[in-house]
């Protein structure tokens, strides 16, 4: 995912789903709009995620970027070990801790962060791909983000609002023990494309009020909280 709100200085990151994998963030030298794949392969500055969680709250903190791999890698395996999922919207950068089923929330601008548990309702599985729609018709200015499940009894598609409410899209105890994985959505919003990963299943999701996933939800049912 990147962070381009500063044009002259984008930001690319990417995590790595390893016990000690620390979460990276890539600014690049030469900044070439004409030609991006250049841009991500040539030359630039590599740095690293660190935590400092408050020791009065374990769930909120501060964190930095270091050129120290050794010292972020420690970080993650202490803090976030095997993080997957990832996105940025506006200032704020998301991703999953999977093995511990946790989701971060890093303030990129004020350099601090807080965390939560997945843990809610019927997302018992490990939470894997984020996505974050926001929309003109959107009810919620931070939009919906959409989590996608491995493992658990019945894995599906979650959401979550800026609430920390966390509600289900569609789930199946015909794929237990399998993944949704290649979460996308078409350019209007209205459509939901996701997969089966172990099944090899391809699955076009719409809403049948015709609305888009962007939209207002309309009775929803929310998860029980943990």
């Amino acid at each position: 995912t990147y962070d381009v709100r500063d044009a002259d200085q984008p930001r690319f990151f990417v995590t790595e789903d390893q016990p000690d994998g620390a979460l990276r963030r890539y600014t690049p030298d030469e900044v070439d709009w004409s030609n991006t794949s250049e841009m991500l392969h040539g030359e630039g500055t590599l740095e690293y995620l660190v935590l400092s969680p408050s020791r009065r709250n374990s769930n909120k903190g501060k964190f930095y970027w270091t050129t120290d791999k050794d010292d972020a890698d420690e970080s993650a395996k202490e803090h976030y070990p095997s993080s997957e999922g990832i996105d940025v919207i506006g200032s704020e950068l998301y991703f999953v801790c999977k093995s511990r089923k946790e989701l971060f929330i890093l303030d990129l601008d004020g350099m601090t962060y807080s965390k939560s548990s997945t843990n809610n309702g019927k997302l018992d599985g490990d939470p894997d791909q984020l996505k974050r729609l926001i929309g003109d018709d959107s009810s919620d200015d931070k939009g919906i983000l959409y989590i996608t499940e491995d493992l658990g009894d019945d894995p599906g598609v979650h959401g979550r609002d800026s609430s920390g409410r966390y509600f289900t899209i569609f789930e199946s105890p015909v794929f237990q023990e399998d993944e949704t994985t290649g979460l996308a959505f078409s350019p209007d919003g209205k459509h939901m494309y996701v997969a089966y990963q172990e099944n090899g299943i391809l699955f076009d999701i719409f809403r049948t009020d015709g609305m888009a996933f962007t939209g207002r939800v309309i009775d929803i049912k929310y998860h029980s909280r943990k």
